[in-house]
């Protein structure tokens, strides 16, 4: 927490009220005073312990440390002070101010109440709730601990980026811990705002010792318009600035540009901007992603146009722009929407390979700030494979009402696109494929007619180098 511990001698302080019985060996010379016009009384109780009260103001001095509040009443025999109204505290670098104030001389802590705000002046960080308890370093506590129960609200400044003048940390949870000078937890309905990141959980776990920011039940970080969630989210830091985001197992991002899943998302942040995301399997014993005969692929990503598998799916964003998008080992893009209405076995426009990738540009030509779309895909492997979709010009200059159907195999296969649609293709490598060409226009007005399911395969088995298992698999395409 870096100098918000405030407190420290208020006890001591305040427990030296003149003539105030018993009180520990103080380490600084301590001078109080009552305000003009205050009054105090000294009373024995039934039970022999002395009650000491006085009204009308007292303030006292410990070395740096300065203390001030309306009327105090102390119980010698309890060593218990309490302090009323417009309590202030102010030691070298940090203030208190609160309405009400229990010190417990025995146990060495103390308990402020009623619009309690603790702010570190060197730092600008601030604790401010109802209630605020704070234990103090001494010879039997090895750090000094601070809880705030009641919903307060923490604004925390790094040392580094408050001098860089960067945005705070600002936490809202049902109770806050502060341990030391290295670690903030927070419990029930957790809100963590850090610029334009906001991080929500049932608690939350800030070790400023190793960098780490811990989100636990239904956690979620909302940055740059992207939702991501995960059973589990680490905040990685450095230099007190957000750097990795990391959410497992069942991560899930849903943003503008595109949607992605995977036993483990790791977001990277560089100026405030996701640069770059990875979407893995992870350590099988933290995301629970153990390796079985006939899975899905581990990784998947929706783009407005195509929906892309693979083990593992890096997406590189660099200044905050899409760029390019790479899927590996049983990769697959495949397109969201079908080309053609009904359940016809080439309904969609697809490519496998050992590793597909996705090259996005300006939606708009020469717009380098604006939207980005699809430009162009590559599958490249021991094989890739491509079905697509392409409507011809007819005869008359005109396009065709239903287009034709693209099979290719080779070693690379590139297609080129335009709002979603293949507008040409290149296969490189020893390379096969297979053209069909659309039915003409229907004479009962069914124009959507293409070749029965069994004609598509048959035909795709006259193709050399062409498996029956490989067009079999196109049974199931779309």
């Amino acid at each position: 927490m870096g100098k918000l511990t405030l407190i420290g001698l208020l006890a001591g302080a305040a427990v030296a009220l003149a003539g105030m019985a018993q009180q520990r060996e103080a380490s600084c010379n301590l001078e109080v005073e009552t305000m003009r016009g205050a009054r105090s009384q000294m009373t024995t109780l039934p039970d022999g312990e002395t009650r000491n009260d006085v009204w009308g103001g007292i303030e006292a001095t410990c070395g740096s440390k300065w203390l001030r509040a309306d009327s105090a009443v102390f119980f010698d025999r309890r060593g218990v002070l309490y302090l009323f109204w417009n309590i202030e505290y102010e030691d070298e670098g940090r203030t208190l101010v609160a309405e009400r104030a229990i010190y417990y001389q025995d146990e060495d802590w103390v308990r402020a109440e009623g619009d309690v705000v603790l702010t570190d002046t060197l730092g600008g960080s601030t604790l401010s709730g109802p209630v605020l308890e704070y234990y103090p370093l001494n010879a039997n506590r090895p750090f000094e601990r601070i809880f705030a129960p009641g919903r307060p609200h923490l604004v925390y400044h790094a040392e580094r980026a408050a001098a860089e003048e960067a945005a705070p940390f600002e936490v809202d949870a049902d109770r806050i811990h502060i341990y030391g000078d290295s670690a903030i937890a927070g419990q029930g309905t957790v809100v963590a705002v850090r610029g334009d990141l906001t991080a929500y959980g049932d608690s939350m776990d800030l070790d400023l010792g190793s960098d780490e920011l811990w989100l636990l039940g239904n956690p979620s970080v909302e940055a740059e318009e992207t939702l991501l969630e995960g059973d589990s989210i680490l905040i990685v830091l450095e230099e007190s600035e957000v750097r990795e985001i990391r959410a497992w197992p069942n991560g899930s991002a849903r943003g503008s540009e595109l949607s992605l899943t995977a036993p483990l998302l790791r977001m990277f942040i560089d100026g405030g901007e996701i640069s770059r995301a990875v979407a893995s399997a992870g350590a099988a014993e933290r995301t629970g992603a153990v390796d079985s005969a006939g899975r899905e692929p581990w990784a998947r990503s929706i783009s407005q146009d195509y929906v892309l598998t693979g083990d593992s799916i890096d997406i590189e964003r660099p200044g905050g722009r899409l760029e390019r998008v790479v899927a590996v080992e049983s990769a697959r893009a495949a397109t969201v929407d079908r080309v053609l209405p009904g359940g016809e076995p080439l309904g969609t426009d697809w490519l496998e390979g050992d590793t597909i990738t996705g090259y996005f540009a300006a939606a708009e030509p020469g717009d380098s700030a604006g939207e980005v779309a699809l430009s162009r895909l590559e599958a490249s492997g021991a094989i890739a494979r491509a079905l697509y979709h392409i409507y011809e010009e007819t005869e008359e200059g005109e396009v065709a009402t239903l287009p034709g159907v693209n099979y290719v195999i080779g070693r690379i296969v590139t297609l080129w696109l335009e709002e979603g649609e293949v507008q040409n293709a290149r296969v490189v490598g020893p390379s096969t494929g297979i053209y069909l060409e659309p039915l003409p226009l229907a004479t009962d007005g069914d124009s959507t007619q293409v070749p029965p399911d069994t004609a598509i395969v048959d035909t795709l088995r006259s193709v050399p180098d062409t498996t029956a298992a490989e067009a079999a698999n196109l049974r199931g395409v779309g």
